[in-house]
């Protein structure tokens, strides 16, 4: 069997259903290499890590025989797995050219079985041991010493599946090592961040390959390997010899998604499982830990029957309710009778009456129920957030619904777990089946529930039947809302706080949710235990159990000379031991300091100990400047195993740069103000608003996005120059570094010409950057020109800049000016050389700028290539700017309060002809660290 060979990185979608990241390998390719046949699929996969994947692959097998493929794959696996780490190598690709492999859904996953068995049979297990078990969460494909995900890619997968070839008629087994996904995530095993997931659907989605995020959220590995053909097909279940479910079965709530299946950010698959990474070969193990054999029978059996119970048929899915589903939902809010006890098993499988059982319009009815009949009722802001929070798990349908094995009336059961409908959400057997099974007393919350047994049902009972973590929330959030009315106050709070943790629990997977939600701590409250205080070892000082101030003014003076005696206290950072000495680093406030310990002193001394020593400044034998410790004065153990988390940027507006700005703009004249930052209307143009609520008035309230009206109002009062350097908020999906918080200077000046600020601002800049070079006047089509080659009158040649840059076609912008108002937006301001003003800008501007288009009286500061401020004449008139922010609003994208009445009474009693500038403090204070790498090396960035 051929060595493996090289292919050409790879892409694939993390977390989402296609190919998978994959690093490439230092050998000569060999013809037909199944993971150059595979480029194709890797390339048209829309996944962020996609071309950052490694794959590799063998020959193409070209036979009718699966097996025999995976049987001659072993060797060449053996040889992967040797080199995966050291070439850092993500997957290894099968690829069979048979048609018949990849024809239908059941050849699909009889393909599958073949491979992984052929793999399983050269790696010494022909009795196909390693397949036992797929169906339970965290299982793994293991062979030859690793732990594998595969995603299998077909003919049979139309254009709109993330498992589509593209044309190819060829079957692809793609297999990934799991460390490969723990290997690229950052930090390694992190969970990959929402936002990360998102964007890769929405990728998929934009590219027509839209797949079900739902489905990837379930924890059965397997159920990932083969991805069903149609959006209503039941997971596949490929490892058992039989075919594929009917066509006709009930879709699981989370068939495999995303062609990955451990969370890794460069690896293929894993974003959207429920734990958000792989785990590591420890947990791996125990997860698969055999389980009591009786219980793990007895529970494989129930899964068994509420699978054959759901697969009757289907029910309808809805999304929302309408007002006759709301009544007939808000009538079940209290227990009744077993809805299947008097019609027998055969009603169970009926279509229930439109409405009934939909669970995100019953989950609402039930909540505003039960939420306003508590007697007493629960606080309304508590109401109303567990309202809204609730609203949100309804939102998240729409929910399966199939016929519930617990509405049976030969299930056995407590009465208090019985379902109110007979159909509803898989996952309502789930959490119903999971409950009897782990409480032997009375259910949960009446009695206590048994995690261990808790955890083994939603494993056994979720594998089988599928569970969305959403879903499962909804589900429980609706059965403590039934309790909720008849609770007393100590059983009333314990509900809502549970209540309140569902609506957002943070919970990797359903068993988390379900631990969470049944355990003894308050799930709202995370105490984690920091252990107790490590002994101290002899000459170690006197305990830190006094309140003196660690000895901290030496770090301000200079390294001390030899024999110079210095006095430090700060935290451990660094440990190294040696047979003659301890050596160790001593940090504050971003400086550090080597101590050098005699072999007889405190052994104890740990990374992350709060440390204060006496000594005397010497060197180290390489020349380093160190202190020789000659007492340890204060001691302090850290007591928590976990290194001290970086606290992150400073406040924004307590940048560098702020400090700089303010004596400069007290010596100009400027008073600093201090405007608030919640406001009862909303200020902020288009911007997304960040609301909350003011309780004692009972009404919303916004984090402001600018300081300008409170600027403008002190300028009507009589003041001259007025400023603000603050924090701004913008609730936008912002791409890149930018922050929902970000620092602005907001400066009004009602005794400067337009020009006058903006060369006082270009200045003021200049000073801060310490750059000797003057500001450049030039119009924004000579901006243009200069950084494109064309002006903004050609047409025809701004179409085809866009044309190139990917931008808006003439179709979305028949304004030229408009065009290339976008052009510059997108590419080309940031290729604007040295310092500019550019004036005579088109396209709109706030209404609050005096004059229109072109005309609008506006600058903007640009250096080098960074726009870094706007400065801009106010417009005066109250009527025409009444006239501009109807026009802005009447299309308003927003539901929020704004009431400019005050705004326009200020400038109706006349706000002074005045100039402003908005400036953002993050990109001075990036463009002053590059000026500072230039004075040190002499290069302009």
């Amino acid at each position: 069997m051929p060595e493996p060979t090289t292919a050409a990185p790879l892409a694939a979608p993390p977390t989402v259903p296609g190919p998978v990241p994959v690093p490439v390998c230092p050998h000569v390719p060999a013809p037909a290499d199944s993971a150059d046949a595979f480029r194709t699929v890797q390339d048209r996969a829309e996944c962020t890590f996609a071309r950052r994947s490694r794959l590799v692959g063998m020959p193409a097998h070209h036979g009718p025989d699966a097996y025999a493929a995976g049987l001659a794959a072993g060797p060449a696996l053996r040889a992967f797995t040797a080199r995966a780490a050291a070439d850092r190598l993500d997957g290894f690709v099968v690829e069979l050219t048979d048609p018949a492999h990849g024809a239908t859904s059941a050849a699909v996953a009889a393909t599958t079985r073949a491979v992984l068995a052929g793999v399983l049979t050269a790696d010494g297990d022909p009795g196909l041991a390693g397949l036992e078990g797929a169906e339970a969460e965290h299982w793994w494909f293991r062979a030859f010493g690793t732990r594998w995900f595969a995603l299998v890619f077909a003919a049979s997968y139309g254009p709109e599946s993330p498992r589509h070839t593209f044309g190819s008629a060829s079957t692809f087994v793609l297999l990934q090592p799991v460390e490969a996904f723990d290997r690229h995530a950052s930090p390694r095993g992190a969970v990959i961040a929402e936002s990360v997931r998102e964007d890769i659907r929405d990728r998929y989605a934009a590219g027509g390959r839209p797949y079900d995020a739902q489905l990837a959220a379930q924890d059965v590995e397997a159920l990932k390997f083969v991805w069903p053909h149609g959006p209503a097909d039941a997971p596949v279940r490929w490892w058992e010899r039989s075919a594929p479910p009917a066509p006709h079965a009930p879709p699981a709530p989370h068939a495999p998604p995303a062609p990955h299946a451990p969370p890794a950010p460069h690896a293929a698959g894993g974003t959207d499982t429920p734990a958000g990474r792989a785990p590591s070969a420890a947990e791996g193990t125990a997860a698969a830990a055999p389980h009591p054999p009786a219980r793990h029978g007895a529970l494989t059996d129930l899964a068994a029957a509420a699978a054959a119970t759901h697969a009757g048929p289907p029910a309808r899915a809805r999304d929302l309710p309408g007002a006759a589903g709301y009544e007939r939902t808000a009538a079940r809010t209290r227990d009744v009778p077993d809805p299947a006890a008097s019609t027998g098993p055969a009603a169970a499988a009926a279509e229930p009456p439109a409405g009934a059982g939909d669970l995100g319009p019953d989950l609402l009815a039930t909540a505003t129920t039960a939420l306003g009949g508590a007697t007493p009722p629960v606080d309304r802001e508590t109401a109303r957030g567990l309202l809204a929070g609730l609203a949100g798990l309804a939102l998240d349908g729409p929910h399966r619904r199939v016929p519930l094995h617990t509405a049976l009336p030969g299930t056995p059961l407590p009465a208090a777990l019985r379902p109110a409908s007979a159909h509803g959400a898989p996952e309502e057997d789930v959490f119903r089946l999971a409950l009897a099974a782990a409480c032997p007393g009375a259910p949960w919350p009446d009695g206590p529930a048994d995690p261990v047994a808790l955890a083994e049902a939603v494993r056994v009972l979720g594998g089988r039947l599928g569970c969305r973590v959403p879903t499962m929330a909804a589900v429980a959030a609706r059965h403590l809302l039934h309790r909720l009315p008849a609770a007393d106050a100590a059983a009333r709070r314990h509900l809502v706080r549970r209540l309140a943790w569902l609506t957002d629990s943070r919970a990797a997977g359903a068993q988390a949710l379900l631990l969470g939600l049944t355990g003894a701590d308050d799930p709202l409250v995370r105490l984690p235990g920091t252990g107790r205080a490590p002994d101290r070892a002899p000459g170690a000082g006197a305990p830190d159990d006094d309140e003196e101030p660690l000895p901290l003014a030496d770090w301000h003076r200079e390294p001390p000379a030899p024999g110079e005696e210095r006095r430090l206290g700060g935290r451990v950072t660094a440990v190294r031991r040696h047979r003659g000495a301890t050596f160790a680093d001593l940090a504050w406030a971003g400086r550090t300091v080597q101590l050098s310990l005699p072999a007889g002193g405190p052994a104890r001394i740990r990374p992350g100990d709060l440390l204060a020593v006496r000594g005397l400044g010497g060197r180290s034998r390489p020349g380093a400047a160190v202190l020789s410790v000659d007492e340890v004065l204060r001691h302090r153990p850290a007591r928590s195993a976990s290194p001290l988390r970086p606290a992150g940027p400073d406040p924004v507006g307590e940048l560098p740069v702020a400090a700089l700005l303010r004596p400069r703009l007290t010596r100009l004249g400027f008073a600093e103000a201090a405007s608030p930052l919640l406001t009862e209307s909303y200020f902020g143009g288009r911007a997304r608003p960040f609301a909350t609520r003011q309780a004692d008035r009972d009404r919303p309230l916004y984090l402001r996005v600018t300081t300008e009206l409170d600027l403008l109002r002190r300028l009507a009062e009589g003041r001259t120059r007025v400023y603000e350097i603050g924090p701004s908020f913008r609730n936008e999906p912002l791409r890149g570094a930018a922050a929902k918080e970000f620092a602005m200077l907001e400066a009004y000046a009602a005794d400067l010409r337009l020009d006058t600020m903006a060369e006082l601002v270009a200045d003021l800049v200049a000073d801060v950057l310490g750059d000797p070079r003057r500001p450049r006047w030039t119009t924004f089509d000579e901006a243009f020109a200069e950084t494109s080659g064309v002006h903004p009158d050609d047409t025809a040649a701004l179409h085809r800049l866009a044309s190139r840059a990917g931008g808006p076609g003439p179709r979305r912008s028949a304004d030229p000016h408009a065009l290339a108002h976008r052009l510059w937006r997108s590419v080309y301001r940031h290729r604007l050389p040295g310092v500019a003003l550019v004036h005579r800008i088109p396209g709109p501007a706030s209404p609050f700028i005096a004059g229109e288009g072109r005309a609008a009286r506006r600058v903007w500061l640009s250096v080098d290539g960074v726009e870094l401020a706007e400065i801009s004449a106010n417009e005066r008139d109250p009527d025409r700017l009444a006239r501009r922010l109807a026009a802005q609003f009447a299309d308003d994208p927003h539901p929020v309060h704004r009431d400019y009445s005050e705004v326009l009474e200020t400038f109706a009693a006349g706000v002074p002809p005045c100039v402003g500038v908005g400036l953002g403090l993050t990109r001075l204070a990036s463009l002053r660290a590059a000026a500072y790498d230039h004075h040190r090396t002499g290069a302009r960035p």
